[in-house]
């Protein structure tokens, strides 16, 4: 399995935010090289959604997919909600990654990266 840098990824995510002009930043640095990506969604109305990296293997294509999990797919979490689990993940993890993107519609840009 060759599984692409942490920051490559972040590197491609945030680029293509800012292409479709929305702000997307890193909130925390995390290992280069492997660590778990989160990333915060703020909807600029009190309210957020929360990913995590996930990679599985697609046996038929013989690639590795990687895939943007949301963390609270069945709730509406305010931002603070959000803020205290990266918080918590941090605790446990400070080799994670947390990026950050501003779009009141929710869109997650990383959700389809081609890597």
């Amino acid at each position: 399995m060759n599984e692409l840098k942490a920051e490559t990824i972040i590197n491609a995510g945030i680029r293509i935010a800012e292409k479709n002009l929305t702000s997307a930043y890193v909130v925390k640095r995390g290992d280069e090289q492997a660590g778990a990506i989160f990333v915060k969604i703020d909807t600029l109305d009190g309210f957020a959604k929360l990913f995590s990296r996930n990679i599985k293997y697609d046996f038929k294509n013989d690639k590795d997919i990687i895939e943007f999990i949301d963390l609270y797919p069945l709730k509406q979490s305010t931002t603070k909600e959000i803020d205290k689990r990266i918080s918590k993940e941090v605790e446990i993890d400070r080799d994670c990654w947390v990026v950050e993107i501003e779009d009141k519609n929710g869109f997650n840009y990383f959700e389809n990266l081609e890597c």
